[in-house]
Protein backbone atom coordinates (compact mmCIF):
# COMPACT_ATOMS: atom_id res chain seq x y z
CA UNK A 1 0.00 0.00 0.00
CA UNK A 2 2.88 2.60 1.07
CA UNK A 3 4.46 1.67 -2.53
CA UNK A 4 1.06 2.90 -4.51
CA UNK A 5 0.75 6.07 -1.97
CA UNK A 6 4.55 6.44 -3.09
CA UNK A 7 3.78 6.36 -6.71
CA UNK A 8 0.83 8.70 -6.23
CA UNK A 9 2.89 11.31 -4.62
CA UNK A 10 5.29 11.08 -7.22
CA UNK A 11 2.95 11.58 -10.27
CA UNK A 12 2.19 14.59 -11.99
CA UNK A 13 -1.00 16.59 -10.80
CA UNK A 14 -2.23 16.34 -14.53
CA UNK A 15 -1.69 12.64 -14.28
CA UNK A 16 -3.54 12.55 -10.42
CA UNK A 17 -6.18 14.74 -12.42
CA UNK A 18 -7.04 12.00 -15.47
CA UNK A 19 -6.81 8.81 -12.77
CA UNK A 20 -9.54 10.97 -10.56
CA UNK A 21 -11.62 11.39 -13.65
CA UNK A 22 -11.48 7.93 -14.97
CA UNK A 23 -11.60 6.99 -11.28
CA UNK A 24 -14.95 8.00 -11.06
CA UNK A 25 -16.24 7.63 -14.90
CA UNK A 26 -15.29 3.95 -13.79
CA UNK A 27 -17.55 3.96 -10.92
CA UNK A 28 -20.42 6.22 -12.52
CA UNK A 29 -20.36 2.91 -15.40
CA UNK A 30 -19.96 -0.09 -12.45
CA UNK A 31 -22.92 1.41 -10.50
CA UNK A 32 -24.95 1.52 -13.84
CA UNK A 33 -24.46 -1.64 -15.08
CA UNK A 34 -24.41 -3.70 -11.51
CA UNK A 35 -27.68 -1.70 -10.67
CA UNK A 36 -29.43 0.66 -13.45
CA UNK A 37 -29.22 -1.26 -16.43
CA UNK A 38 -30.77 -4.44 -14.87
CA UNK A 39 -33.61 -2.14 -13.46
CA UNK A 40 -33.66 -1.09 -16.84
CA UNK A 41 -34.06 -4.23 -18.35
CA UNK A 42 -36.62 -5.31 -15.92
CA UNK A 43 -38.96 -2.31 -16.09
CA UNK A 44 -38.99 -2.75 -20.18
CA UNK A 45 -39.85 -6.65 -19.54
CA UNK A 46 -42.81 -5.57 -17.27
CA UNK A 47 -43.98 -3.24 -20.11
CA UNK A 48 -43.70 -5.68 -22.76
CA UNK A 49 -46.19 -8.10 -19.64
CA UNK A 50 -48.30 -5.46 -19.18
CA UNK A 51 -48.71 -5.01 -23.22
CA UNK A 52 -49.38 -8.60 -23.78
CA UNK A 53 -51.89 -8.64 -21.11
CA UNK A 54 -53.82 -5.96 -22.45
CA UNK A 55 -53.81 -7.55 -25.96
CA UNK A 56 -55.12 -10.82 -24.53
CA UNK A 57 -57.84 -8.93 -22.32
CA UNK A 58 -58.80 -7.10 -25.22
CA UNK A 59 -58.93 -10.64 -27.41
CA UNK A 60 -60.83 -12.18 -23.98
CA UNK A 61 -63.22 -9.42 -24.48
CA UNK A 62 -63.79 -9.45 -27.90
CA UNK A 63 -64.65 -13.57 -27.70
CA UNK A 64 -66.53 -13.25 -24.74
CA UNK A 65 -68.90 -10.67 -26.42
CA UNK A 66 -69.25 -12.99 -29.58
CA UNK A 67 -69.55 -15.70 -26.98
CA UNK A 68 -72.72 -13.79 -25.57
CA UNK A 69 -74.07 -13.16 -28.89
CA UNK A 70 -74.37 -16.60 -30.24
CA UNK A 71 -75.07 -17.91 -26.91
CA UNK A 72 -78.33 -16.10 -27.59
CA UNK A 73 -78.44 -17.58 -30.77
CA UNK A 74 -78.02 -21.05 -29.39
CA UNK A 75 -80.08 -21.42 -26.40
CA UNK A 76 -82.98 -20.47 -29.02
CA UNK A 77 -82.16 -22.79 -30.96
CA UNK A 78 -81.07 -25.84 -28.48
CA UNK A 79 -84.40 -25.86 -26.75
CA UNK A 80 -86.17 -26.05 -29.42
CA UNK A 81 -87.94 -30.30 -29.28
CA UNK A 82 -87.40 -32.34 -26.31
CA UNK A 83 -84.28 -33.68 -25.11
CA UNK A 84 -85.60 -37.34 -26.16
CA UNK A 85 -85.37 -36.56 -29.79
CA UNK A 86 -82.42 -33.87 -29.27
CA UNK A 87 -80.84 -37.03 -27.92
CA UNK A 88 -81.54 -38.96 -30.77
CA UNK A 89 -81.30 -37.29 -33.80
CA UNK A 90 -77.51 -35.66 -32.73
CA UNK A 91 -76.37 -39.35 -31.80
CA UNK A 92 -77.18 -40.51 -35.15
CA UNK A 93 -75.79 -37.68 -36.76
CA UNK A 94 -72.30 -39.04 -34.61
CA UNK A 95 -73.00 -42.93 -35.82
CA UNK A 96 -73.99 -44.20 -32.56
CA UNK A 97 -76.86 -46.90 -32.09
CA UNK A 98 -78.19 -46.69 -28.21
CA UNK A 99 -78.83 -49.84 -26.65
CA UNK A 100 -81.34 -47.99 -24.41
CA UNK A 101 -82.78 -45.02 -23.53
CA UNK A 102 -85.16 -43.70 -20.22
CA UNK A 103 -86.72 -40.28 -19.94
CA UNK A 104 -87.31 -39.23 -17.00
CA UNK A 105 -89.27 -36.17 -16.91
CA UNK A 106 -88.82 -33.50 -19.91
CA UNK A 107 -85.50 -32.28 -19.14
CA UNK A 108 -83.83 -35.51 -17.80
CA UNK A 109 -82.81 -38.70 -19.74
CA UNK A 110 -80.52 -41.82 -19.31
CA UNK A 111 -78.99 -43.43 -21.84
CA UNK A 112 -77.15 -47.12 -22.89
CA UNK A 113 -74.95 -47.04 -25.58
CA UNK A 114 -72.85 -50.56 -26.37
CA UNK A 115 -69.84 -51.14 -28.51
CA UNK A 116 -70.05 -47.36 -29.75
CA UNK A 117 -66.05 -45.75 -31.25
CA UNK A 118 -64.99 -43.75 -28.61
CA UNK A 119 -63.98 -40.91 -30.78
CA UNK A 120 -67.53 -40.49 -31.87
CA UNK A 121 -68.57 -40.35 -28.16
CA UNK A 122 -66.80 -37.82 -27.30
CA UNK A 123 -67.50 -35.65 -30.46
CA UNK A 124 -71.30 -36.22 -29.84
CA UNK A 125 -70.76 -35.39 -26.06
CA UNK A 126 -69.21 -32.33 -27.03
CA UNK A 127 -71.38 -31.34 -29.35
CA UNK A 128 -74.54 -32.15 -26.78
CA UNK A 129 -73.14 -30.01 -24.14
CA UNK A 130 -72.07 -26.66 -26.30
CA UNK A 131 -74.44 -26.65 -29.14
CA UNK A 132 -77.49 -28.27 -27.40
CA UNK A 133 -76.89 -27.20 -23.92
CA UNK A 134 -77.38 -30.63 -22.57
CA UNK A 135 -75.04 -31.19 -19.64
CA UNK A 136 -74.15 -34.89 -18.81
CA UNK A 137 -74.76 -35.30 -14.52
CA UNK A 138 -73.57 -38.85 -14.94
CA UNK A 139 -71.07 -41.08 -17.00
CA UNK A 140 -69.84 -44.49 -16.55
CA UNK A 141 -67.73 -46.01 -19.60
CA UNK A 142 -66.32 -49.10 -20.42
CA UNK A 143 -63.91 -50.37 -22.34
CA UNK A 144 -65.54 -52.47 -25.05
CA UNK A 145 -64.91 -55.59 -26.81
CA UNK A 146 -61.84 -54.36 -29.78
CA UNK A 147 -60.00 -51.63 -29.82
CA UNK A 148 -61.56 -48.15 -29.44
CA UNK A 149 -64.80 -49.05 -28.71
CA UNK A 150 -66.58 -48.26 -25.04
CA UNK A 151 -69.77 -49.17 -23.63
CA UNK A 152 -71.27 -46.50 -21.09
CA UNK A 153 -74.05 -44.92 -19.03
CA UNK A 154 -74.75 -41.55 -19.03
CA UNK A 155 -77.49 -39.48 -17.09
CA UNK A 156 -78.28 -35.96 -19.41
CA UNK A 157 -79.85 -33.53 -18.09
CA UNK A 158 -80.95 -29.96 -19.89
CA UNK A 159 -82.02 -26.90 -18.11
Amino acid sequence: MNEIKEWWDQASTRDQIALVICGAVLGVYILYAALLKPVINMRDQQLQKNISQQQALERVRDLAATWVHQGSNKKASANKGSIVELVDSSSRQHNLKLAGMQPSGNNDVRLRLEQVPFDNLLGWLYQIEVTQRIQVKDISIATGSSTGLVSANLRLHRD
